[in-house]
């Protein structure tokens, strides 16, 4: 008999899966060669390990007591977190409006002084009127319309006056 064959037959008799027939067949072949005999045994007993390994019932595993993080440490981690983000958030800002009021305080410097009068005189065009109103009050869009206005206005002040 070829050795892988009888391998396979040793396999399917060590756990059970031959007919009868075959079973016969199998037992008389391993009367005659002993070292055929021996393997089927070892092979018996490996199997017999394994299926008593698989079937036995593990025993129940108690898990160590869990140490739990106190509830006001993880409060004031979240807390903490909160007021990093917040400062972090105000800096972002503060840097923003810095930077923002930096460039108004330049366009406001470099529109002309006017006097009083004319600033008062409000001689503003209609399409000017709505684009003030239109824009929103503290924006640098607004600031140079109205220095643009202003000029203007100035300007035709100077020429009524000569």
């Amino acid at each position: 008999m070829k050795p892988d064959v009888l391998e396979r037959l040793l396999m399917d008799s060590a756990l059970g899966r031959l007919d009868p027939d075959v079973e016969a067949l199998l037992a008389d072949h391993l009367d005659g060669d002993p070292a055929a005999a021996t393997q089927a045994r070892e092979l018996q007993s490996v199997v017999r390990l394994a299926t008593d390994a698989i079937r036995t019932p593990l025993p129940a595993i108690e898990l160590p007591c869990q140490i739990h993080r106190l509830v006001w440490r993880h409060r004031t981690e979240q807390v903490f977190a909160l007021a990093a983000s917040f400062v972090v958030g105000a800096g972002i800002t503060a840097l923003v409006f810095h930077a923002n009021l930096r460039r108004e305080n330049v366009a406001v410097l470099r529109t002309p002084a006017l006097p009083s009068s004319l600033a008062a005189a409000g001689t503003r065009t209609p399409l000017v009127a709505s684009k003030l109103d239109s824009l929103p009050f503290w924006s640098n869009q607004r600031v140079y319309l109205l220095a643009a206005a202003a000029s203007k206005a100035g300007a035709d002040a100077r020429e009524i006056r000569q």
